[in-house]
């Protein structure tokens, strides 16, 4: 059985390693879609509170109460989606910085892989050129 080269085990390395970032980017996708319909949906409350209007000081009161609920949950919306989507940032930065490595190991071991294969076929050369030398003789 051949022996791995160092190159091939560090593309190997890389590949494990851009693929836990990969899984952990997916649920992180699917968070900020949850996040990015919430937000939708309390835009749409808030643009609906806009139009009801109310008369008496109680419904005036309620729906001043229901708006500054709706306010604060769309600023921690926006917060939550601001992490996430620097989360992912970062997440995808990493996971670019191993597949470069890795492709960069890949390249190495293919090259180490053609010096090897000239190598031998050098060597097949020379063993043949030193038989028929020996045959002549």
């Amino acid at each position: 059985m051949q022996r791995k080269n160092i190159f091939d085990l560090l593309a190997l390395k890389e590949k494990v390693a851009s693929n836990k970032f990969l899984q952990r980017m997916q649920p992180l996708k699917e968070e900020k879609i949850k996040v990015e319909k919430i937000l939708v949906q309390l835009k749409e409350l808030k643009n609906d509170g806009i139009t009801n209007l109310s008369t008496s000081a109680w419904e005036l009161k309620s729906a001043s109460n229901i708006q500054e609920k709706i306010f604060n949950q769309i600023s921690l919306a926006k917060l939550r989606l601001e992490k996430i989507n620097s989360e992912i940032f970062q997440l995808e930065r990493k996971f670019i910085e191993h597949e470069i490595r890795k492709s960069r190991s890949e390249e190495k071991s293919k090259q180490i892989k053609k010096s090897l294969s000239i190598e031998n076929e050098n060597k097949a050369d020379a063993e043949i050129q030193g038989i028929n030398k020996v045959k002549i003789n």
